[in-house]
Formats: C-alpha cells, structure tokens, sequence
C-alpha cells in the first residue's frame, strides 16, 4: 500500500480523538478504538504541522505540496485545544507532536 499522508493524518486524528476521549471517559478501548489507536502513526512524514494553521489566511503560507493538509491541520489543533486544560497544555501537547516531526520515521509493517 502507498503511503498516503491525508490518510495517516486523519488516521492520527481519529487515534487522537479516541485516546483523548478515553481519558476523560477513565476506561478501556472497545475493538473498534482500539482499532483507531493501532492506525496512529506519528508526524514523521507530516511536516506540516509546523505551519501556522490557526486561520484561513495562513494557508495562502503552504505549499502546494501541503495544502491539501491544511484542513486536517485545522481539525488537529482544534481537537487538541478542545481537550488541553489551559493554553499551557496546548501548547506543551503541540510542541510534543511538532518535536516529533524530527523523531518519528516511517517504519513499514
């Protein structure tokens, strides 16, 4: 399979949406959430969440290589956002995920 990064990028969404909501939920991952947080593969190739992505005029900043990220992006953000307690935890939980542009590699199955 090629590697598609709109499908990682809303692969990682879905995982993160599914971790944060188990933690708020205090239990386990039924089949299908633990399904989702096996699909999370990291920001390794996805350097686009390096990039301003707070409103529509930041992506007249993006390649044209990256902007069909753009949305996703948005989605990221605000999904994190949602759940950080405080600006704080926002941005400690982005600076992880950005950091992780320069860790993460793709490793195949």
């Amino acid at each position: 399979m090629a590697y598609n990064r709109l499908q990682t990028m809303r692969d990682n969404i879905e995982a993160i949406r599914v971790a944060f909501s188990l933690g708020v939920e205090k239990r386990q991952p039924n089949a299908n959430e633990r399904e989702a947080l096996g699909k999370y593969a990291g920001f390794g190739g996805l350097k686009c969440i390096l990039n301003d992505a707070n409103e529509l005029a930041d992506a007249a900043k993006w390649s044209k290589s990256d902007i069909e990220l753009f949305a996703p992006t948005v989605e990221l953000r605000r999904l994190i956002h949602d759940y950080s307690h405080s600006d704080k935890e926002f941005v400690a939980y982005m600076d992880s995920l950005k950091a992780s542009v320069l860790t993460a590699f793709y490793t195949p199955e």
